[in-house]
């Protein structure tokens, strides 16, 4: 059959010996480029594995889950969850001091549940709840929070109070606590200290003032102060909503109380300052580098109007990031 082949291969095409051989290897190699595109098919596919998932998202949407089947199906959500995720990640600090104390789930920040015993990634989870939608309107409801230890709620179940029961005390901030460790050390009584916050300037506050406010502990005292230093200074209260991680009652509690007056705001000279000092909370690399490339271009900059050319930044960075520049 081969010799066949070549014989019609060289009267209809006038293909010589080596000709032949070169279409016949060709002819082969498209017939197992066809026969292996049906075998892939056939393949199991790779499963990829995706490690850049942001936590805070899953998070949020296991919160709008949790609301949605709660709604839809109050009472086969009644069921508890299994407690065997809870006890897989239990804490593991032998020494843990767990302080318990009344406090109201639906206005608790993620500091002091962690304070009563409850896992960071938990007390996180209950905040995200809120923060969807998401009201206890019983003890019962905490149970419901997904991977909420069964044990642990046994132990915190007298101290829940909710603002709609009568258990609840006027000035609770004042109620002694019950210090306990999970070494079962000996009982002691604390009372928290009740903080009276007052109005104070935001670019001249310290950690002590911050934390007198309700949501702040030692943790988002700090963050703020941070921020504050890497921005230059704050202009406006309102620069606080950016501020990652405060929670919405943090953020109430900075602008009712916060003030910006006289604020000494640290400028930077943009006609004069290089690539690599040009960094500010409000500006990405690339864009630094836009401005720094256009300045180099099209000479220095005398106004607003000569950064509204820059293509890459938009009309809300310029509003941000203006008080910050000298020109």
């Amino acid at each position: 059959m081969y010799k066949k082949l070549q014989a019609y291969l060289r009267d209809f095409f006038a293909f010589n010996q080596t000709e032949i051989k070169g279409f016949v290897l060709l002819i082969f190699l498209i017939f197992l480029l066809i026969i292996f595109t049906f075998i892939f098919d056939y393949l199991p596919e790779k499963q990829v594995v995706n490690d850049s998932v942001n936590p805070k998202k899953i998070e949020a949407l296991m919160a709008k889950i949790e609301i949605k089947e709660r709604s839809e199906h109050p009472r086969d959500y009644e069921n508890n969850f299994s407690d065997k995720y809870a006890k897989e990640n239990a804490f593991k600090e032998e020494a843990r001091t767990i302080t318990l104390f009344k406090f109201d789930p639906n206005l608790a920040n993620s500091d002091d549940l962690q304070k009563l015993g409850i896992a960071p990634w938990l007390a996180e989870r209950i905040v995200n709840y809120r923060n969807k939608g998401g009201k206890f309107k019983a003890k019962e409801d905490l149970k419901k929070i997904y991977s909420f230890p069964i044990s642990l709620y046994e132990k915190l179940e007298p101290y829940i109070v909710l603002t709609n029961s009568p258990v609840l005390q006027p000035n609770v901030s004042s109620t002694k606590v019950d210090v306990v460790t999970e070494k079962n050390l000996p009982t002691t009584n604390v009372t928290k200290e009740n903080f009276k916050p007052v109005s104070f300037d935001l670019n001249r506050a310290d950690t002590n003032d911050l934390k007198k406010l309700k949501g702040i502990a030692s943790k988002r005292a700090i963050r703020i102060i941070q921020e504050r230093e890497k921005l230059g200074g704050f202009y406006s209260v309102e620069q606080v909503r950016n501020i990652w991680g405060l929670d919405s009652i943090s953020v109430d509690e900075l602008l009712k109380y916060g003030t910006v007056k006289n604020p000494q705001i640290r400028k930077i000279k943009i006609n004069e300052v290089t690539l690599d000092e040009f960094k500010h909370p409000y500006l990405r690399p690339y864009v630094a580098k836009a401005i720094i490339a256009y300045r180099q271009q099209h000479g220095n900059f005398s106004s607003r109007k000569d950064l509204e050319n820059i293509k890459l930044l938009d009309e809300q960075t310029i509003n941000k990031l203006l008080p910050y520049l000298a020109f």
